[in-house]
């Protein structure tokens, strides 16, 4: 393996402010003293490592995602009367991963052209790898912020001292430059011989070559579903170049980062359970139906028939009670103003200790493989083969060409979904793991609601999408502003209303945006920025986190 010493030049890129929504510029690596022995496969690790932090995790997952999208409700965690863009905190850490991850991918190539110009043939997987993970980051990025700086961008880490200022490209060039650039990783990762070693460096693929072809070919399909509305003859091209071409085929094609056992800072986190137990709206779902993944996403609570009668008769107030119909699954109302009256919610313990909430908390490990003494691995999954399979389930139902139907694709993805988390519990060491059977599996496929129905073939898609997303909560507030599922209607996961102080709450589309400060660095830039965010009708004020970024079209 290649050594080389890199010089960590000055670089001016864009950084997350808490209060203008990542639009100040601030240096980064100042020192030009600092010199490092690295290996540029390092450097891919790195790219990896940053692509999921404990910041994002809690501001955007924990405290607002995961509540947004109504898997769970909340029981700690920020002020009980804020449901929207409650803090200035949202959206700022996905922002700092998304540059941090595109320093350490373009420096990468940099340094690459550099040192090894004649071997740079041999180094194609390497810097193809980087940018695809660059690019899923990318993508997840401006879901949340629109406009980004992206082809100027990390000027010194590019060896372009001189760009300082780099402009901002709106969504519909970002798409066309990620859709491009895929594309062309795509056809070099296919001719692609001789690579130097990233095995025990990449911890989605370990090096498998053919898997990243196909990891950048179902990022198409996601960015083909995001212009679906603004685009669709280009978007339906996009969709038939890739189901014409090497893509996922089984749950080990899916992208999916496997970090180190131990806890790093750089890995996702484990306070889940601090802030979220199950909702209402989740659990109704999963025990109508169920769903064998319900002891995969939660542990079952404390509530047997025996502790229950126990508790009652530990209690001289009757109003305390637990009541009898209360099972080992259950959810809590997401309204703020039911919480008062949902017994669920309550804080109750045996006089031995024992914890008698309701509400079902969430599989923790499936955060922190350590959690609780325990032995498993951490992940994070970006794009899974169950993902990919509802996509272009979406797509051969919207014209896409395919050797599957649109049936087979859906039906693949809800097994395919099944038993990657039932392998994912495992990795992850969940408490009381118990392994999903093919039968169990199958039997839940049969089920009405579940089955293939022509009729509400799309809500089938979209509900069992938003399932699989569990984690990958990101793509399912992505999904739920593109397709309006799941809602207070759906017949298969029916939304609750949230009501606060008897007003009905929206769930934001978008960051809260501000102007800057004039003197800020790159002030020009990012006004132009926001000016032609804002020449959308359907934008909104600047200020306003319900208005639509550009792919999100009503």
């Amino acid at each position: 393996m290649k050594t080389i010493k890199i010089q960590l030049l000055g670089i001016l890129i864009l950084l997350a402010s808490l209060t203008s929504s990542c639009e100040s510029f601030t240096d980064i690596n100042k020192s030009v003293a600092t010199v490092y022995d690295v290996e540029p496969v390092s450097m891919l690790y790195q790219v990896q490592n940053n692509a999921q932090s404990s910041g994002s995790t809690w501001n955007d997952s924990y405290a607002a995602r995961l509540r947004w999208m109504q898997y769970c409700a909340n029981i700690w965690g920020y002020s009980t009367t804020n449901f929207t863009y409650f803090s200035i905190n949202i959206g700022s850490s996905l922002y700092h991963e998304y540059l941090n991850m595109g320093s350490y991918s373009r420096h990468l190539e940099y340094t690459i052209k550099t040192n090894f110009p004649g071997d740079l043939p041999r180094y194609t997987l390497l810097i193809e790898a980087a940018r695809i993970m660059h690019i899923s980051k990318g993508i997840a990025t401006t879901d949340t912020h629109g406009s980004l700086v992206y082809t100027e961008g990390w000027g010194m880490r590019s060896g372009k001292p001189d760009l300082i200022e780099p402009r901002f490209e709106t969504q519909e060039e970002l798409f066309k430059v990620w859709d491009s650039e895929l594309k062309e990783a795509v056809a070099k990762l296919k001719t692609a011989t001789a690579q130097i070693s990233i095995k025990g460096y990449d911890m989605a693929y370990d090096g498998d070559a053919l898997k990243w072809e196909k990891a950048a070919n179902a990022l198409r399909l996601r960015i083909a579903l995001r212009i679906l509305k603004r685009d669709p003859s280009w978007a339906k091209q996009i969709a038939n170049e890739v189901l014409a071409g090497e893509i996922p085929q089984s749950n080990g094609d899916g992208l999916i980062l496997r970090f180190d056992k131990l806890y790093t800072s750089q890995d996702d986190w484990h306070s889940i359970i601090d802030m979220d137990r199950a909702s209402a709206p989740f659990m109704s779902y999963l025990t109508k139906y169920e769903d064998p993944r319900k002891r995969l996403y939660f542990q079952a609570n404390n509530l047997t028939p025996a502790r229950i009668a126990t508790f009652n008769s530990e209690q001289s107030d009757e109003s305390k009670k637990i009541p009898l119909d209360y099972t080992l699954w259950e959810g809590g109302t997401v309204s703020y103003d039911q919480r008062a009256s949902d017994q669920r919610y309550q804080n109750k313990r045996l006089d031995d200790g024992t914890d008698m909430r309701a509400m079902n908390k969430p599989q923790t490990r499936l955060w922190k493989g350590m959690q609780d003494n325990g032995s498993g691995g951490s992940w994070f999954p970006i794009l899974t083969y169950a993902d990919f399979c509802f996509m272009a389930s979406e797509f051969v139902l919207e014209g896409a060409v395919s050797t599957s139907t649109a049936q087979d694709w859906y039906e693949k993805g809800v097994a395919a979904s099944i038993d990657q988390w039932s392998e994912i519990g495992d990795f992850c060491k969940i408490n009381d793991y118990k392994e999903v059977t093919a039968q169990e599996r199958d039997e839940f496929l049969a089920k009405e609601g579940i089955a293939w129905n022509a009729a509400i073939a799309k809500e089938q898609i979209y509900c069992q999408s938003w399932v699989e997303h569990f984690k990958n909560n990101n793509e399912a507030w992505s999904l739920w502003k593109r397709t309006g599922y799941p809602n207070q209607q759906s017949s298969i996961v029916t939304f609750d209303k949230v009501m606060i102080n008897a007003v009905e709450q929206d769930v934001p589309r978008r960051t809260r945006f501000a102007y800057p400060v004039q003197g800020v660095s790159n002030y020009s830039n990012i006004v132009k920025r926001l000016d032609d965010m804002a020449k959308d009708p359907e934008f909104g004020a600047v200020v306003n986190e319900f208005g639509r970024l550009w792919w999100d079209k009503e």
